[in-house]
Order: C-alpha cells, then structure tokens, then sequence
C-alpha cells in the first residue's frame, strides 16, 4: 500500500467515484463496512478482500491501488473492470489536466 504525501486531485476523484459505486448499491452497502462484510459473503466466499482502512484511504483519495485489489474492487461494486478503469484514467485525467 503507497500512502501518498501530497494532495492529489485525480485520486480523490477516483475516491469519490468508488464511494459514489459504493453507496448506488444500496442501503447494505451503506457504509464501509456492511460493504465489506456483504461483499465478502455474497462474493468472495466470506473471506476478507480488503481492510476497512485500505478501503477508507481509497475513497479519501490517499492510496494508489493495485491492479489485483482493483480487479477485486470491481468485482465487489459489480462493474466491468475495463469499463470501471477506463472511468478512473478519464477522472484522473481531467482532475490533474
């Protein structure tokens, strides 16, 4: 996980897209965590795919992701990850342009 130093406009853009993805799923994806405990049962066959924190700092825009956590990012908010990544260039693109 690289936690980044600086303000970066183009991750909290992307942050907020995967809260926003988040929160379409509805009311048992309300928060965080019922996001996380919901999506590790109805998906990933009750395991852990990610930390209530990672998750956090994703959506506050101050980590990177990496292609195995993102690939199971859109998994879990039920998007195609070619369609979800191809979102994320153009946010970041025009955040930081």
């Amino acid at each position: 996980m690289v936690e980044r130093k600086q303000y970066d406009p183009g991750l909290v853009r992307i942050g907020e897209l995967i809260t926003q993805k988040r929160k379409a799923l509805g009311d048992p994806y309300n928060t965080r965590e019922k996001f996380i405990a919901q999506t590790s049962k109805d998906i990933f066959g009750g395991k852990e795919w990610v930390s209530v924190r990672h998750l956090a700092n994703l959506e506050l825009g101050k980590n990177w992701i990496s292609i195995e956590k993102f690939i199971i990012l859109a998994d879990a908010l039920q998007q195609e990850p070619v369609s979800l990544f191809k979102e994320f260039i153009d946010a970041y693109r025009n955040e930081n342009s």
